[in-house]
């Protein structure tokens, strides 16, 4: 039988029996990784000259996802931000059940009896003039969990080495990728039992490279997790994250000792912060409404030195428009930083909890806007030995909506009940039509909620309960999850003020029907997260830490050649409007106009044109799906330009 039914009998009977009324699981799916992502990663590897040299060196402090093509060979690893706790610096490289498109294995099945899943194997590298007295070490710092689900004992994380074509192969393991030797192994356990909550959350290990059939220029080292889904769970993690295991800093070279964990690196140790004080998104005529409000007063900043001596060095941060020019400027100065093993993170307040500048951003009136916020660090005149890690940079959107979220989930978030409703909180800066919501559904193997239907719910309060709009039943799609999915509203809600946003399922919900949504663990919000599980006990606010990817969208007209006066002109009506049929009828008061040389134009609110024709007083709108239209009418020798706005509602 295949792994997806037997999946979706186990996971069906092992929710059933859960009693929570809100629960988070891991992923079943990577939605950064997919055929698309790696296709597009392939095109931008480079010829490399191999075999390469030493020192080998890296912490994955990149965007991901997939691991850096100039030093690693394969692309299973997931290089993320997300799933480490306090890892050495901002980045790790997580092993799971999900392959480099983002899928479960396809190898895997539903035992106790571990498979090897992910790798992580090094290009070649010469060795040939080196020896045992050299002094060789293979170091690295790994962590068993992470942000994700705990591996079971019986799963392992395990280093090899490459050995010759010629060697014995007794005992070894062969593959199509050659002879490998194991040479390291840990087992699995939760992060609690392996960290104790404390430091270190990421343990090091040191493996001396001695034996002589390593000497030679083809040498290779790799990671490779071995993992299981164990049946009997409360919350079955038959998931892509359910068993995780963090590394980073991977290090090899020569003259080094068993005990030698000290590195020439001053580095920031998490990523960079939103501006806003909550938010991660909104809409910019909301923020230059109230500014100083929506501006958090200082960023947390965590700087690591991971050397043993106390070295001076310098940080600031600027900040940049759309246009690359730099238009604010922070300096912390100079300062000393102590190392990490016997001070922790740096703790002086200008470098890690420096000020958000007044007025930090301009504030003209536009459709959007986008800032780059970069933040550096530099030891001495020319910097440490590792400076790729010396910059952390933050993408500042104001676009037309608003969001708690970074747009990576951890972790997918369900609810069970009687009818429950999930509602974030958000507030208006000033009055505003909201026009959709996006929510970001999470693709399950068993599809638990492709035909569960909810509708869309607004709140002006939850205690008292004023609900300003509910939707007609809908449907998550079958298509085009794991990402943001948009659902346009059948008529204008007015926000103002505090508004919340929410879904809500009819019936005996359970777990194993609940809609499955992504939840970001970067952004702690659950004040601002809501339920009611139809047990009489109103509202509650979440118990998880993070934020639930629902995203209010505001109504923005921006098309290119068509200003806001031109949208919604009286003389052009469009009926039936919401439409829920096959046809609309266009009317214009001037029908002389009509006549000649007249053209229609639909757009959807992106901006792309998705239709074109001669004015006919009819249109067959069975070529678009549900949604909001603009409509643009043109006559170029009489002047006439002229938009509505029209909703499909079938």
């Amino acid at each position: 039988m295949k792994f997806k039914y037997l999946f979706l009998l186990l996971i069906l009977f092992g929710l059933s029996k859960v009693f929570a009324q809100e629960a988070l699981i891991p992923l079943q799916f990577n939605p950064k990784k997919s055929t698309k992502a790696l296709e597009e990663h392939r095109l931008n590897v480079k010829d490399l000259a191999l075999p390469l040299t030493l020192p080998f060196w890296d912490d994955f402090s990149y965007q991901g996802p997939y691991p850096d093509p100039d030093i690693w060979a394969d692309n299973d690893v997931y290089v993320n931000s997300g799933f480490g706790v306090h890892p050495k610096t901002y980045g790790v490289a997580t092993f799971d059940i999900i392959d480099a498109q983002g899928n479960i294995y396809e190898d895997a099945s539903i035992d106790n009896i571990p498979f090897a899943a992910d790798k992580l194997t090094s290009h070649p590298i010469d060795l040939s003039e080196f020896s045992p007295s050299d002094s060789l070490i293979l170091s690295f710092y790994y962590q068993p969990q992470g942000r994700g689900g705990d591996p079971a004992s019986s799963d392992s994380l395990v280093v090899q080495f490459s050995l010759p074509a010629d060697a014995d192969k007794q005992g070894e393991e062969e593959a199509d990728e050659g002879l490998w030797q194991s040479v390291w192994m840990a087992r699995g356990e939760s992060l609690k039992s392996f960290s104790q909550d404390t430091f270190p959350y990421f343990k090091r290990v040191a493996i001396p490279i001695t034996d002589n059939r390593y000497f030679r220029e083809d040498f290779r080292f790799r990671f490779r997790n071995h993992t299981s889904f164990s049946p009997g769970q409360t919350i079955p993690n038959y998931t892509g994250t359910g068993n995780i295991w963090n590394i980073d800093y991977v290090y090899m070279n020569s003259n080094r000792s068993m005990l030698d964990s000290a590195y020439y690196d001053i580095a920031f140790a998490a990523p960079a912060q939103s501006m806003l004080k909550d938010l991660t998104a909104i809409p910019w005529s909301h923020y230059i409404a109230d500014p100083q409000s929506l501006i958090r007063t200082s960023f947390d900043v965590y700087i690591t030195n991971l050397d043993v001596s106390t070295y001076n060095y310098s940080y600031r941060y600027i900040i940049q428009d759309e246009g690359a020019n730099t238009i604010r400027t922070y300096s912390g100065g100079s300062w000393v930083i102590a190392p990490f093993f016997s001070e922790g993170y740096q703790d002086y307040a200008p470098h890690s909890n420096p000020i958000v500048l007044s007025n930090p951003l301009p504030t003209a009136p536009a459709t959007q806007r986008h800032f780059r916020l970069l933040h550096a660090l530099q030891e001495g005149a020319t910097g440490d030995a590792f400076t790729r890690n010396d910059t952390i940079v933050y993408d500042q959107v104001f676009s037309n909506y608003f969001s708690y979220d970074d747009g990576s989930p951890e972790m997918a978030h369900l609810v069970k009940g009687y009818s429950p409703v999930r509602a974030m909180q958000f507030t208006a800066r000033h009055p505003d039509t909201l026009e959709a919501v996006q929510i970001f559904f999470m693709e399950t193997i068993n599809n638990q909620d492709h035909q569960q239907a909810f509708e869309l719910v607004i709140f002006s309060s939850l205690e008292p309960e004023e609900i300003i709009y509910r939707s007609d039943p809908l449907f998550s799609p079958e298509n085009g999850r794991n990402d943001f999915v948009t659902f346009y509203l059948d008529q204008e809600v007015l926000i103002e003020d505090t508004f919340y946003v929410g879904i809500q399922q009819s019936g005996n919900v359970e777990l194993g029907n609940s809609m499955v949504i992504g939840f970001d663990l970067s952004n702690d919000v659950n004040h601002l997260l809501y339920s009611n599980y139809g047990d009489g006990e109103g509202w509650q606010a979440s118990t998880n830490h993070g934020a639930l990817m629902i995203r209010p969208v505001v109504r923005r007209d921006d098309i290119t050649g068509i200003t806001p006066q031109q949208v919604i002109q009286p003389d052009v009506k469009i009926y039936p409007n919401p439409a829920n049929g096959r046809l609309v009828h266009i009317h214009l008061d001037d029908q002389g106009l009509a006549r000649h040389n007249t053209q229609l134009q639909v757009f959807d609110t992106q901006g792309r044109l998705l239709y074109t024709g001669a004015y006919t007083p009819t249109l067959d709108i069975t070529r678009f799906n549900n949604g909001v239209y603009l409509l643009r009418i043109i006559n170029i020798s009489q002047g006439l330009n002229q938009t509505a706005r029209f909703i499909i509602s079938r």
